[in-house]
């Protein structure tokens, strides 16, 4: 008898747990999101408290196209018709960049066949831009000292002068403070995203800017500091954005496809949130994130402008606060600040 009741209590037992598992099994898929389900609206913290929920940064009485731009209006084809095709060593480079075998060796074996590329990278790299204490006599030995993304920015710098694209200072100096943020974000922010990626999209970003700067009129009162604002004057101006032109140019120069896209759409996180870019554009919205805050994080480095600016979805997506203070962290600062000593002392705020 005693033996059939400890049966019993067992076999009761053993149900009542298996229930107690089914119930918790039930109850935590009924708490663990979907992709299905919208985001929810969390509070803004920003730099302005007043900003409410992230979609408020997108209420904009003006914005640009998203319809696909393949033609140029004729001032503007007419400016950059001459323009050559860019060298394809600036996407060999930039895909052993993102090579995980990548060595030294290599790289310099690829640099070295062109004896004016080699001469030019060897005077950037002695110059006092980098204040090196001993002399380099070789590409080698520059790659190991300097990196790979450095030596990168200088062969996309000497590729560009060779076919007449000169930016000015101010904007060598955004393009490469851009290209630092962004290839350190890549790596910070665990996107999957390579930093050799985003050197080249920092360094390119804006190539349709010195383009309008270079070729077209200028208005009399200059373009706005504000992004945004000034998005619009070009388009009323040229009847085209620096950012669609710097697209349509990377094609012409047969970048890879991903790549022109954000170079095209890299101020669209100012007007539209993540969840409706991502919509649109689902392969590349992770460059794309790590470009635009690259390019506002820039620009509040060197003062042109204040606070986060885009909203709050696009700095959560790549895992940081919308404060500048997460973007613009020390491990970098050192680097941006010897850039930004070339700025134009009358183009600093």
């Amino acid at each position: 008898m005693e033996t059939t009741n400890i049966v019993w209590i067992l076999l009761y037992g053993g149900i009542c747990i298996m229930v107690l598992f089914l119930l918790y099994i039930i109850v935590a898929r009924e708490k663990k999101p979907t992709l299905n389900k919208s985001p929810a609206r969390f509070v803004s913290v920003s730099d302005d408290d007043q900003v409410g929920t992230y979609l408020d940064v997108y209420n904009l009485d003006w914005k640009p196209s998203r319809q696909f731009q393949d033609t140029l209006p004729p001032e503007v084809e007419h400016s950059i018709e001459k323009i050559e095709t860019i060298s394809p060593l600036i996407n060999e480079l930039s895909a052993r960049l993102n090579d995980p075998d990548i060595n030294p060796q290599d790289i310099s074996k690829l640099i070295i066949t062109d004896q004016g590329l080699t001469s030019y990278i060897l005077k950037r790299v002695n110059s006092p831009y980098y204040g090196l204490v001993q002399k380099v006599y070789n590409i080698f030995n520059a790659i190991v000292i300097l990196g790979y993304n450095e030596i990168y920015r200088i062969v996309m710098e000497e590729r560009a002068r060779k076919i007449g694209i000169q930016p000015n200072r101010a904007e060598w100096v955004h393009a490469n403070i851009t290209s630092t943020i962004g290839a350190h974000l890549a790596g910070s922010s665990r996107s999957g995203i390579q930093s050799g990626t985003m050197v080249t999209l920092g360094m390119l970003h804006d190539i349709g800017k010195t383009i309008m700067l270079q070729s077209l009129p200028q208005p009399p009162e200059g373009f706005p500091d504000d992004p945004r604002e000034r998005l619009k004057k070009e388009v009323d101006l040229y009847g085209i954005d620096h950012a669609t032109l710097g697209g349509i140019i990377a094609k012409r120069w047969r970048m890879p496809q991903r790549l022109c896209s954000c170079i095209e759409k890299h101020h669209w996180p100012m007007f539209w949130p993540l969840r409706e870019v991502g919509k649109i554009s689902p392969e590349n919205i992770r460059e794309l994130a790590l470009l635009s805050i690259s390019d506002v994080a820039a620009r509040n480095f060197t003062g042109e402008i204040t606070g986060p600016y885009i909203g709050d979805d696009y700095y959560r997506f790549i895992k940081k606060l919308p404060k500048m203070e997460s973007i613009l962290v020390p491990e970098i600062t050192r680097d941006l600040n010897r850039i930004k000593r070339f700025l134009p002392e009358n183009e600093e705020s």
